[in-house]
């Protein structure tokens, strides 16, 4: 399920509160909350989650990119070290050294691809380690929000009792 949808869900439940409260409380009747700060808090949350989802569609993108031109570098080198061995051809003397030659230019495409690679996957980590944060925080504001809603604090005064 997509967090649009529990979003809607959360605000469904909002609007139907005693029902909600009804289910998850049997020995309360009723349960009022702030719905202007409840709503203000869905739609905070709202507006938080395209950035990061953005974030997270532009790293796999860069990451694509960067694969890319590896390859696109490698296949170049592969290209550029055939060309070359078979210009090379003419003598055994010759033919062994083509060989050696392009095996190196091959190994060292390899390396070079693997480098890239493992860089452009350390940065997505890394850009995806902060995404994870941000959404963490995010659902720990949402925790915070269902706490106060099922303890009947309103969110604000709970936070000052944390500090």
């Amino acid at each position: 399920m997509d967090i649009g949808s529990l979003l809607d869900q959360l605000e469904d439940l909002g609007d139907a509160g005693d029902k909600w409260y009804h289910h998850l409380l049997p020995s309360f009747n009723r349960t009022c909350i702030n719905a202007e700060q409840f709503f203000d808090t869905i739609n905070k949350i709202r507006a938080s989650l395209p950035e990061e989802v953005r974030t997270a569609e532009e790293i796999t993108q860069q990451r694509e990119r960067v694969l890319e031109e590896a390859h696109e570098e490698r296949a170049k080198i592969i290209e550029a070290a055939k060309q070359q061995s078979e210009l090379l051809v003419s003598n055994d003397t010759v033919v062994q050294e083509a060989r050696r030659r392009a095996e190196e230019i091959i190994r060292q495409a390899r390396i070079e691809a693997e480098g890239l690679r493992a860089d452009a996957d350390e940065y997505a980590r890394t850009v995806l380690d902060r995404l994870e944060a941000a959404l963490e925080r995010s659902i720990a504001t949402i925790r915070k929000g269902r706490e106060a809603l099922d303890t009947g604090e309103p969110a604000a005064e709970q936070g000052q009792d944390e500090d």
